[in-house]
């Protein structure tokens, strides 16, 4: 099961980041929530922000399924997996975007082979769900549309993000109830970025119930207090060296391999290098952690969700029985991949482009 912040990604590509006002230096290379737009640009509007990109456009924009949760259900569906999504979308969740490469976004996961069950409700129903029988992993809210998320990207391959958390449907995940039922019918649960009040509810009754829990530590609405709750409760983590880093400050330890102290359940700790396409492995049991990769790039187009691309192959390989360094190296031909396109799902294999990509491709795997 895939828990995870449903959207979709509205691409806008200027010319020069620099021919913009002065002010938007504090935007580059990050992502910023909406709402925080009239705190980091001094009294500026998000609207006044778009009419100022949209002026500086040199394509038309476009979207692209996006958010980490499907990317990651997709991806592993693809690959063969059993994937059931869990997440929060709007009225417009079967609405055909420009770009979208096939159909509706809730049609297109579907015939990739994710389990999409859908409830649509109002928002002031949701309260009326019984926790304990609630088995709908996609709650559909009427008065809401799916997440956006701004990507900007100039000429040059700088980048920034926006990402609206005003109009999403996900800003109802807070007072949401947990699918109780549905997380009973599997044996993990991949949980990643966005809603943590959320995420923590559903991360505590999947450890109540035995259920082996995939954490991908993700930067964005994380605090310490958030990853100190939920971390012991976790199997394996998921994470670059920035997001790990936020780990270790949050237990504050030094070493990496101290994090093993903080709980009986935590085996294992994959940190992502999309930049380099490498993996390191740390796991309880072996003192030095195995790196694999790199993986060679064809063509560097975006980044966007290539970490997504890693735990996507590293999860289906894993959960049809290959063992982590093999489903780690699925995860890196992923990675490779999806840098080739300027979405994320475009970029994702599916079973057969995998092996064969394997069969012609020795990754390198060393003792780090």
């Amino acid at each position: 099961m895939v828990a995870g912040h449903i959207a979709k990604d509205i691409h806008i590509k200027i010319d020069d980041s620099n021919k913009l006002p002065k002010e938007f230096k504090k935007l580059l290379r990050v992502s910023t929530p909406v709402s925080m737009i009239g705190n980091v640009l001094d009294k500026w509007s998000f609207e006044h922000v778009l009419d100022m990109l949209n002026d500086n456009a040199i394509e038309p924009v476009s979207y692209s399924y996006g958010g980490r949760g499907p990317n990651v259900a997709y991806g592993a569906a693809l690959l063969g997996a059993q994937t059931e999504l869990v997440g929060f979308a709007g009225g417009d969740f079967d609405k055909q975007y420009p770009g979208f490469f096939d159909g509706a976004y809730g049609v297109h996961l579907k015939k990739a082979g994710v389990s999409v069950k859908e409830l649509v409700i109002r928002s002031s129903e949701l309260h009326s769900i019984n926790e304990e029988e609630h088995e709908y992993g996609v709650l559909v809210i009427k008065s809401k549309e799916t997440s956006s998320i701004y990507c900007i990207r100039d000429s040059y391959g700088i980048d920034f993000y926006f990402i609206d958390d005003v109009k999403g449907a996900h800003v109802y995940a807070t007072s949401s109830p947990i699918p109780k039922r549905l997380i009973n019918r599997y044996d993990g649960v991949f949980i990643t970025s966005g809603e943590p009040a959320f995420n923590r509810r559903l991360i505590d009754y999947a450890y109540q119930r035995g259920k082996e829990v995939f954490f991908d530590v993700a930067a964005y609405e994380t605090t310490s207090e958030y990853l100190r709750c939920v971390i012991p409760k976790c199997d394996t983590l998921f994470g670059n060296t920035y997001e790990i880093n936020l780990v270790k400050a949050a237990f504050d330890v030094n070493d990496l391999h101290e994090l093993f102290l903080i709980s009986p359940n935590l085996s294992t700790i994959i940190v992502e290098d999309k930049i380099a396409c490498t993996i390191e492995i740390h796991q309880k049991e072996h003192k030095r952690p195995v790196k694999i990769g790199p993986v060679d790039v064809e063509e560097r187009i975006s980044s966007v969700g290539c970490c997504d691309g890693m735990a996507a192959g590293c999860l289906a390989l894993y959960s049809q029985g290959h063992d982590i360094i093999n489903a780690a190296k699925a995860g890196l031909h992923e990675c490779a991949n999806i840098w080739q396109v300027e979405g994320v799902q475009e970029g994702m294999l599916n079973r057969e482009q995998l092996f064969h990509r394997i069969t012609e491709n020795f990754i390198p795997l060393v003792e780090a």
